[in-house]
């Protein structure tokens, strides 16, 4: 008895561990940037434009899901003294952006938390959508002053952009030379809608923004040379490949609703609406034809396919009573 108790203890264990320890830990290789950004919240001027992009920040707590409705990208680069990061987060409603000023992770915000090799804790910075910001040490051991580190925003018509430079001597950590890994986790606070991507992180936790363990990484490097394509498409490949599974496994199901609507097409009153559905049925097939679909292709397209199937049906039953009424 104690031996099959053991056994059903021992596979609870398993059953319940966080399938954290199943999901790769994003890694970004950070180069050494040829000039220094300026830091005005503008996120296109030259000194980003070879630096590869990450996309794809997780639903924290979303069982291994990924944001649809409003993803998140950055970029980072350093020098001999600084980090710099460069963000952009999709907001089409900016009118809404949550700004106090008071807790900056109860605002639409940003937060970046820095493990340097040798430090002996992480940094935590937050600056939300007004340039608000707040920075320190876990426990609350240590605030940094404003003058330690800078950060700028600023506000679009579809999303709002971030620029930070955090000077390495503030971070406690060992001098930064190539070859070096640091744990990082960049996450962000969305209080415009949708609320199941209020929390979205760029690795995948599921125990708080302060799982170390299960932070990512960057990774110090030279110069990028001509390689920026094939660093980004390296750095968002899990992301990439998960979209692209789910689109073609939408895109199975695509004969049989392509059929249910075409038969409702001219009988009511929804012949827009209709068309509009089969559009989006036919790029999500043509999308998993693709051999390497591009990830901002396939962004756009995973918006568009949000519970396709559940607005097909709808659509079908709403056309069907509309005739029944009709007769």
């Amino acid at each position: 008895m104690d031996m099959i108790k053991t056994i059903f203890y021992v596979m609870a264990l398993v059953a319940s561990a966080s399938c954290a320890d199943a999901v790769e830990r994003p890694s970004y290789p950070c180069h050494r940037l040829a000039q220094s950004p300026v830091i005005d919240g503008k996120v296109n001027d030259a000194a980003w434009q070879n630096m590869p992009e990450a996309i794809g920040f997780y639903i924290y707590r979303g069982a291994g899901e990924y944001a649809v409705e409003k993803q998140t990208s950055f970029k980072a680069g350093w020098t001999e003294e600084a980090l710099y990061l460069a963000v952009r987060a999709e907001e089409p409603n900016p009118e809404k952006l949550r700004t106090t000023g008071t807790v900056l992770w109860q605002d639409d915000s940003m937060e970046l938390m820095l493990f340097p090799s040798g430090a002996p804790t992480y940094t935590q910075l937050l600056v939300n959508s007004r340039g608000d910001r707040s920075g320190g040490r876990p426990a609350r051991e240590y605030k940094l002053a404003m003058t330690d580190w800078e950060a700028a925003v600023s506000v679009g018509k579809t999303e709002w952009a971030l620029e930070m430079r955090v000077p390495f001597k503030i971070l406690m950590g060992d001098p930064v030379k190539e070859g070096d890994e640091w744990a990082v986790n960049v996450g962000r606070y969305i209080f415009t809608g949708p609320p199941e991507e209020r929390v979205t992180c760029w690795p995948f936790l599921e125990k708080g923004f302060h799982d170390v363990p299960n932070f990512g990484k960057f990774v110090f490097k030279g110069n990028i040379g001509d390689d920026v394509h094939a660093a980004e498409k390296e750095i968002n490949r899990v992301y990439t490949r998960h979209m692209a599974d789910k689109i073609k496994k939408l895109a199975g199901a695509a004969e049989q609703y392509k059929k249910n609507l075409a038969e409702i097409k001219t009988a009511g009153s929804e012949g827009e609406e209709v068309e509009n559905l089969l559009r989006v049925w036919d790029r999500a097939v043509k999308m998993a034809a693709e051999p390497e679909p591009d990830v901002r292709d396939l962004i756009l397209l995973s918006r568009d396919c949000v519970k396709l199937q559940r607005r097909s049906k709808e659509c079908v039953a709403r056309v069907k009573l509309e005739v029944l009424l009709a007769d």
